[in-house]
């Protein structure tokens, strides 16, 4: 009896995790509805010291009514203006609420000793993907390595 109950938990455990993990590959967009979490792996060092490098960052859906100043969000932007978006992870600087639809305005740095500069792009809340729920850091060290098998 027992053994069968482990069995059933076990094979109910990877059965979401496949889930999980087939979401990522096949419907990245809709992994935060889903599962009310996502996991990103931060590549620069724009959020030093708070958030490193190969930091895996957890976000959970956004709610931007909750939104603030100061508050750490990740959303699409067009970086560097070629037409792609990239994932990113950056503190509010500013919302402008105004419209139908709120804009955003990110900064790097959140330190409150120098001046702070806004990043240049505006993001509508279409592409902001979540708000920042934990990090642990260096797991995406282990992530790298795994993925470049």
């Amino acid at each position: 009896m027992y053994e069968n109950i482990k069995l059933g938990l076990s094979m109910g455990l990877l059965g979401a995790l496949l889930l999980y993990i087939g979401t990522l590959i096949f419907m990245p967009d809709m992994t935060i509805k889903i599962f009310r979490f996502q996991p990103f792996v931060t590549l620069t060092e724009s959020m030093d010291p708070v958030i490193n490098v190969n930091d895996v960052v957890f976000t959970t859906p956004f709610k931007e009514a909750d939104a603030k100043v100061g508050d750490i969000i990740t959303f699409k932007a067009d970086i560097d203006y070629n037409g792609t978006k990239e994932i990113v992870t950056h503190y509010i600087y500013e919302i402008d609420r105004t419209g139908s639809e709120a804009i955003i305005r990110t900064n790097r740095h959140f330190n409150s000793d120098e001046t702070i500069t806004p990043d240049t792009w505006l993001i509508p809340e279409s592409d902001v993907i979540g708000s920042y729920s934990a990090h642990i850091p260096y797991i995406g060290y282990v992530i790298d390595f795994i993925t470049s098998l």
